[in-house]
């Protein structure tokens, strides 16, 4: 369901039919439909109410443009939300100037302030990676495992002398293994719990007794002797040391952290001028440019803003009724308010719009619709002007949610299968034995697992023609549940949803609205006599119109 007060023109009737059809089901897609803006009124058909408001100043309009929402919040009971607000400044003005320059230094602090940012996160790993290896060694040590000991002993201790001369019982004992003087050396090294291995008893009758080791020959047990004490020497040393080390690391670690939160708290006010300074695209902004008070060289300014008002509804035997529980909604009362403050410069000063008149527009579209509609349209558009500035934030550090790609994930790692066994079982799911699914899938899983893209990228089709059949496998295969009914939207047809009523079937529907039933009565009664009249003479402004 997506009622509206009147249709309103071709472009906003096309569009509410699609999404009525299901065929427009998410943000994402009325937001790429040709000739939709950047503002929501766009699809709301009709303005219900319109209050205008004129003064040689701009208090009494700057104040109706942002005070507008506050008797739904308030009086009505309405979860309200700010969802968009638009600037745009005559271009040939000082003032216009003024703000691209603010944005352009708040561009070169923020790309200054990454470029150390970047430097810290770089540090902040290899630090992380420095503990790992030294906790591992003091876990080693605690445990006495000398088996990865000796193997560190060899590899970085050992090792890092380099080659002595062919012959030489200097030389490493890689190097010894490795031109094969001496092939077990470093087996027989490893094998050694201390020098009573090497000795050889002198009394036949104790030659049970010999070491494990003893058969060796000399010149080999002699080299063994020497880089054992060594072995012992260097461990007494670095078992003594390593505990101060690592805590050292943490200790620069723990100031780096602090340094990479500073950064951020240094970086958000000129991420929040980036975000409020012509936030839309320049192909939006385009549209204000044939703004008829933008007269050149003066500092004429427009501030649009649009709040979002809403509150929950749920269907009864004979209506539809407000409930408060949001989770127990079929649908949603829904009021999109558009504020349109013009300010013109005084020709005294007309290089700054302080001095002159202004003019505040204020228009109502209310709308009933069913939760489908809310869900996948309008609440993220409410979320996505909320955490505009959070998104921008994350995008520049590279913090980010990786949202169900972690679901999916932790599913495959309780089942122990990797990326390449979670391919092919997906691939005998739908194809069989006799064809596997293509090996750049596997960037597909990663990536979505990452949370880099969503996992409903692949029920398009546009990547892999059995996309969608290899998301339902996948899913199927791990027991990764999906929401089948807010996944579809809106799939009952206008013949369907008459059909039902006509039969007494609407009753099976929770969104479709009882027979003789006119949501939008109320809510244009509400809006008309519960705000609309009281907000106007609170204002001052006793006309009945």
């Amino acid at each position: 369901m997506f009622e509206v007060h009147e249709q309103g023109g071709e472009f906003q009737q096309e569009v509410q039919e699609k999404i009525q059809k299901g065929e427009i089901s998410s943000l994402e897609e009325l937001e790429n439909e040709e000739g939709m803006g950047p503002l929501f009124n766009q699809i709301m058909g009709e303005h219900f109410k319109k209050l205008k408001v004129s003064a040689g100043g701009q208090g009494t309009p700057y104040m109706v443009s942002w005070t507008c929402a506050d008797s739904f919040d308030e009086d009505l009971n309405y979860s309200v939300h700010k969802t968009n607000e638009d600037i745009f400044v005559a271009p040939q003005s000082n003032l216009h100037q003024e703000f691209a320059q603010r944005k352009q230094q708040a561009e070169q602090r923020v790309n200054q302030t990454l470029s150390g940012f970047s430097d810290l996160k770089q540090q902040k790993h290899l630090l992380e990676h420095d503990i790992r290896k030294l906790r591992s060694r003091v876990e080693a040590l605690n445990t006495h495992d000398d088996i990865q000991l000796k193997a560190d002993f060899v590899e970085l201790v050992d090792g890092a002398g380099g080659g002595a001369q062919q012959g030489s019982d200097e030389a490493p004992l890689k190097t010894l293994r490795d031109q094969n003087l001496y092939p077990s050396i470093v087996a027989d090294f490893y094998e050694m719990d201390g020098l009573d291995d090497l000795r050889k008893k002198e009394n036949l009758e104790d030659a049970e007794k010999d070491g494990k080791l003893a058969k060796l020959p000399a010149n080999e047990k002699a080299i063994l002797k020497k880089k054992f004490v060594m072995y012992e020497k260097w461990k007494d040393l670095y078992g003594s040391e390593i505990q101060r080390k690592l805590k050292d690391l943490k200790a620069q670690l723990k100031n780096i952290e602090r340094s990479i939160d500073e950064t951020k708290n240094n970086l958000e006010p000129y991420v929040r001028d980036l975000a409020m300074i012509n936030p839309n695209a320049s192909h939006l902004l385009k549209g204000g440019m044939d703004f008829y008070p933008a007269i050149q060289g003066t500092a004429s300014m427009r501030r649009d803003i649009e709040f979002i008002c809403y509150k929950p509804l749920k269907k009864s035997e004979y209506d539809i009724e407000v409930i408060e529980d949001e989770d127990e909604a079929t649908h949603f009362r829904v009021v999109v308010i558009h504020s349109v403050h013009v300010n013109l410069a005084s020709g005294e000063q007309p290089n700054s719009p302080a001095g002159g008149p202004s003019s505040a527009t204020v228009m109502y579209y209310p709308a009933v619709v069913c939760k489908h509609v809310f869900k996948n349209i309008i609440e993220p558009r409410i979320e996505k002007e909320k955490n505009r500035f959070q998104h921008m934030m994350d995008d520049y550090v590279g913090d980010f949610d990786p949202g169900d790609g972690l679901r999916f994930r932790q599913a495959r790692e309780n089942k122990n299968w990797s990326v390449r066994k979670l391919r092919r079982e997906i691939g005998k799911e739908v194809h069989g034995e006799e064809k596997q699914i293509p090996l750049e899938f596997s960037s597909y899983i990663r990536r979505i697992e990452d949370g880099m893209d969503e996992p409903e990228i692949l029920t398009k089709g546009d990547e892999f023609e059995k996309g969608k059949e290899y998301y339902e496998a996948w899913t199927d295969l791990l027991d990764i549940e999906v929401d089948e009914e807010d996944e579809k939207g809106p799939s009952a047809s206008a013949l369907d949803e008459y059909f039902d009523k006509l039969t007494g079937k609407y009753w099976e529907n929770p969104y479709v609205a009882p027979p003789d039933v006119n949501p939008m009565k109320d809510l244009e009664s509400e809006i008309q006599f519960s705000y609309y009249y009281g907000y106007k003479i609170g204002l001052g402004l006793n006309t009945m119109k």
